[in-house]
């Protein structure tokens, strides 16, 4: 067991990753917490047995990763337990076995695979992990008789599982009527077995609310569970709601012991939960509509979709797939009426509207070939009227009308590097520039979009500082400029005035910009404004964190997060994940 590294998905669904609990070549399992805080393992990989089982929760076996969650709660395997039970053990441990396998069978399925790492203890009793791969019932009667004999002599009410003949072997709700109700304990070091591992996972919980009521354990994995190792001083006794294949709830009280004093608190998160959205391919960034109703996302499958923020659904169809192509940039128009979408097929760039309810075009494409995608990128302005295109021989930067298809103007960027962004009120451009050379000065200026001429002089950077992220205040005022970032080298963060173009105070340093041997990908860095004046949102090293506007950080990081978005009203963010396995776009507030 160990907590989620940076690459791990942050999110499955609905579901929060705590720790992944096993691996093999095939799958993981992860522990999860629902919204109802639940405990639940989820499971990573391709099969088909999740559909036949009914206890399973959720699943999305559609998605790039395909995935599905069960309740779980800790406790050991049988296979932990090296001595010997006494009979009024094994008669327990036949009891609770005996239970599952007659909610299975009554569904019409078969185990096929019950072994001592399939058997879970807990302190209400012993628990079978969900399967169903096997094919005559009556097998999987001779194989519990066959396990109980291995722990012990066997029992004479048990023995009948062992015949020969499978039509000579009790059903398995005729083997728990047999066995009669048993309130015997568990030996002492069961007990101290099931305790170690209760107060082993409890510290991966520190934080999170827990439930209060011992459960079941479901969860689809054949590897062995990790080693025992001594219990931890603080006692957390961890349980959630029962579950039984069949979907029957038992709900059992277990009290919490007291947390000692001498633990210090686990960090606050710097936002919390308030929602997801589930897209129907792995977003990778966002973009809401005016009135924050509306979330559009593109996805790693050449797709967007957009999702109904109140109700979580699609609004429409899916707008592509468009393959081969470069999704460049989406906004959508002020009213909601329209999503207008920038993709690029190798030097031919496209500027298309959509009726995000719909899915459906809306006139006709804009479209310029031979653009110059070496050292730059088009921009949409906030409300999708305008578009900037860069150009080659010789390079410049054009300004078009995107409703009547008419060429505004041109700023000449002779630079190798060149790129725009406009301010949310649409009254200014901020165009940077830098000629590719590390030992050389980059500059960015201010223009005015309807004259096309400068606004002051540009501001600039001293050697080996390049431009690498750069973001406006909702109004306008402040120019956040990240420079640097490369893989090893710290990026710095600079707050400007737009209208005198100075510094409004000190800059300050965020964590060097990481490669992800895994992903073959760079994890970037990136600072915006942040939910209220006095606050920024960096992403640096693939952890979201809160800054205030000295670069102080406030609370504990987030860590697995590729992009993020602000809604119009500054109460949420979005965040996408960097696991391909992560469909979900998870809406965070303050605390």
């Amino acid at each position: 067991m160990r907590r989620p590294a940076v690459g791990d998905p942050l999110w499955l669904g609905q579901y929060r990753v705590l720790a992944e609990l096993a691996r093999d070549e095939t799958t993981r399992v992860l522990l999860g917490s629902g919204p109802d805080d639940r405990l639940v393992a989820l499971t990573l990989g391709h099969s088909t047995e999740a559909a036949a089982l009914s206890a399973v929760l959720e699943a999305a076996p559609d998605a790039s990763m395909p995935w599905w969650a069960q309740e779980f709660v800790p406790g050991p395997s049988l296979q932990d337990v090296h001595d010997p039970l006494p009979e009024p053990a094994v008669l327990r441990l036949a009891a609770g076995i005996a239970a599952d396998l007659a909610q299975l069978h009554s569904a019409g399925l078969a185990h096929g695979s019950l072994n001592p790492s399939h058997v879970r203890l807990t302190s209400t009793g012993a628990r079978l992990i969900a399967r169903a791969t096997g094919d005559d019932p009556a097998d999987d009667l001779f194989a519990l008789g066959t396990l109980l004999a291995a722990q012990s002599a066997l029992p004479e009410t048990l023995r009948p599982c062992l015949a020969e003949n499978p039509a000579d072997r009790p059903t398995a709700a005729e083997l728990l009527e047999a066995i009669g109700p048993s309130a015997e304990p568990w030996p002492p070091a069961v007990e101290k077995l099931i305790a170690e591992r209760t107060a082993e996972l409890a510290q991966f919980l520190d934080g999170q609310p827990l439930p209060q009521h011992d459960s079941v354990i479901y969860q689809l994995s054949d590897t062995p569970p990790p080693p025992r190792r001594p219990a931890p001083r603080r006692g957390i006794l961890i349980g959630a709601l029962a579950l039984v294949i069949a979907g029957i709830a038992a709900w059992l009280a277990w009290p919490s012991p007291p947390v000692p004093d001498a633990l210090p608190p686990a960090p606050q998160p710097p936002l919390v939960e308030s929602g997801f959205l589930t897209a129907r391919g792995h977003p990778q960034s966002l973009q809401f509509d005016h009135d924050g109703r509306m979330l559009a996302t593109m996805n790693a499958d050449f797709t967007i979709d957009v999702l109904d923020v109140a109700t979580r659904k699609p609004v429409g169809q899916r707008i592509g797939p468009f393959p081969n192509v470069i999704l460049a940039g989406m906004t959508f128009r002020p009213d909601g009426s329209a999503l207008v979408v920038s993709r690029v097929k190798f030097k031919q760039l496209t500027t298309q509207a959509w009726d995000p309810r719909t899915g459906r075009t809306i006139g006709e494409p804009l479209v310029f070939d031979d653009i110059d995608i070496d050292g730059s990128w088009p921009t949409l302005s906030p409300d999708g009227s305008l578009l900037v295109v860069p150009m080659a021989s010789p390079r410049r930067l054009e300004l078009w009308r995107i409703a009547d298809r008419t060429r505004i103007g041109s700023i000449a960027t002779p630079a190798t590097f060149h790129g725009a962004q406009f301010s949310p009120d649409g009254r200014l451009l901020a165009v940077v520039q830098w000629d590719g050379h590390d030992a050389h000065t980059s500059q960015l200026g201010l223009w005015d979009p309807a004259s096309l001429k400068p606004i002051g002089d540009p501001i600039s950077w001293a050697d080996y500082e390049q431009i690498s992220f750069l973001a406006f205040t909702p109004d306008s005022r402040t120019l956040i400029t990240t420079t640097g970032g490369d893989p090893g080298k710290p990026a710095k963060v600079q707050q400007w005035d737009t209208a005198t173009r100075k510094e409004l105070r000190l800059g300050f340093l965020l964590p060097p910009t990481r490669f992800d041997a895994q992903t073959n990908g760079v994890r970037y860095t990136m600072v915006l404004p942040g939910l209220d004046d006095q606050h920024l949102l960096a992403i640096a090293a693939g952890t979201l964190a809160v800054l205030g506007l000295d670069g102080k950080q406030q609370g504990a990081g987030l860590p697995g997060i590729a992009s993020l978005i602000v809604s119009p009203d500054r109460t949420t963010v979005a965040t996408t994940s960097d696991s391909t396995a992560d469909t979900t776009v998870h809406l965070w507030r303050k605390p």
